[in-house]
């Protein structure tokens, strides 16, 4: 890798910055450490006081950078700026841009990367020249994210990048494909997205907002599974076992596709997961469920009527108050709907 980055080779400012480099292997072939190493970049001043506020007032002022650089640029000399905090590939990629060097600019930077140019572009104020280039890489990067499933630490660099280059639509892509990815609540012990609380580049609020969206969401989810235990079933009421035998069938399948048990806030779940597992849900429908005949319950009544009625303390006895009331319930039974008459089903119908 060269020391030296041409970018204006008429440039009158050479920015040196630090980039650790791993240092030999040794003997073992393992790594002793990393070392840093100078790179320097030559830019064109005119080019960064015009992208740059931060950089105007700093070498075209009266700071000790301009009053150098005046002197310099007299004795048609470089001045040497160093930038020790700068990352040096984050500030090439930067410097590429402010300079109308496209094609040396990378189609989809890293995500790492990303970050720190947020950083600078937060650092020296040139966020608006940033967003054309911004908005490439991260549509860019939500192509590939349609086709796997980025790390969340990925997601969180990149809707940092997004936040502070302001760009909405990027932002409201990578913030939907975090909620579906992320597992369990934005905010708490337990958050995999530890890198959006407090940083330094988000608003205190980005995690917060984030978190009582998803949150609403789950109430949203809660609602629509339990919607058929809630539902004003014609049959239900009816004498009809079929509707009840219906929704435990229906509860059966959640928890054989994993969506039972979960509390309120699916901390143990992912949305993606979720909606998946919902969208494949096997077909219930009430007329699907059998029942017994009119005939069957009443024969099996008139059995169980005789095996306690020889289990009563003398045949002139009395029966006792509380097997009239299980009669009275087994006799309700027999009084269902004939066998070809079909069943409203509420499921069906939503």
């Amino acid at each position: 890798m060269s020391p030296r980055v041409v970018i204006d080779s008429e440039g009158d400012i050479i920015l040196q910055l630090h980039q650790e480099q791993p240092s030999e292997a040794a003997a073992d072939g393992e790594t002793v450490g990393e070392k840093l190493e100078t790179r320097e970049l030559i830019v064109s001043s005119k080019v960064l006081s015009l992208a740059s506020p931060v950089f105007k007032v700093m070498i075209s002022g009266k700071f000790k950078e301009g009053v150098e650089l005046a002197e310099k640029t007299a004795s048609s000399e470089t001045y040497d700026l160093p930038l020790p905090e700068d990352d040096a590939e984050a500030t090439i990629i930067l410097c590429r841009v402010l300079h109308f060097s496209i094609k040396d600019v990378p189609e989809k930077p890293t995500t790492v990367c990303l970050e720190k140019l947020a950083y600078l572009c937060d650092k020296y104020q040139c966020i608006n020249a940033m967003k054309y280039c911004g908005g490439l890489w991260l549509r860019n990067w939500l192509l590939v994210c349609d086709n796997e499933d980025p790390s969340i630490d990925d997601l969180c660099r990149l809707l940092i990048f997004a936040y502070v280059v302001d760009l909405p639509y990027e932002f409201l892509g990578i913030s939907w494909k975090l909620f579906l990815t992320h597992k369990g609540p934005f905010l708490g012990p337990f958050t995999q997205a530890v890198m959006l609380v407090d940083h330094p580049l988000l608003h205190h609020n980005v995690a917060r907002e984030m978190d009582t969206k998803r949150f609403q969401c789950c109430k949203s989810f809660h609602r629509g599974i339990m919607a058929p235990a809630n539902w004003n079933w014609q049959t239900l009421t009816k004498n009809c076992y079929r509707a009840a035998k219906a929704v435990g069938s229906y509860f059966n399948s959640l928890q054989i596709a994993g969506i039972l048990p979960y509390d309120l806030g699916f901390t143990e779940h992912r949305f993606c997961d979720l909606i998946r597992k919902a969208s494949h849900l096997p077909y219930i429908s009430v007329s699907q469920i059998k029942t017994e005949s009119r005939r069957f319950y009443y024969n099996k009544l008139r059995a169980c009527r005789k095996r306690e009625q020889k289990s009563l303390p003398g045949a002139g006895a009395s029966v006792p108050l509380a097997l009239e009331e299980r009669w009275q319930w087994e006799w309700s039974k027999i009084r269902l709907p004939n066998a070809g008459v079909s069943v409203p089903l509420a499921l069906e119908e939503r």
